[in-house]
C-alpha cells in the first residue's frame, strides 16, 4: 500500500513498535537496531502525515530502547521540529 507517496506506513509503524518491544531492556538488540532507526529517522519524508506518524513512532522507539546518544539527539531534534509546526 502506498499512502501519500510513503510505502505502507501502517506496516512501518508496526515494525517500529515491535522493535521497541524487542529493544526495551535488551542492550544487544538495541545496538543492532541503531543503524536502522537512524536511517528511518533521517530518510522519512516529513511533508506528509504518514511520514510524521512514522517519525513519531521512530522517536518513541529511540527513546524506549538503549540507543546511542547521537541517536537520542536526533530524536530530540525531530521532536523540536514537530513543536515548530
Amino acid at each position: 500500500h502506498d499512502v501519500g507517496g510513503i510505502s505502507d506506513p501502517f506496516l512501518q509503524v508496526q515494525i517500529l513498535t515491535v522493535l521497541r518491544l524487542l529493544g526495551t531492556g535488551n542492550e544487544k538488540a538495541s545496538e543492532d537496531m541503531n543503524d536502522v532507526l537512524a536511517q528511518v529517522a533521517t530518510n522519512t519524508e516529513t511533508s506528509k502525515n504518514a511520514g510524521n506518524a512514522i517519525l513519531y513512532e521512530c522517536v518513541q522507539t529511540i527513546m524506549a530502547v538503549e540507543s546511542e546518544d547521537s541517536l537520542r539527539v536526533l530524536a530530540v531534534n525531530i521532536l523540536g521540529r514537530f513543536l515548530l509546526n
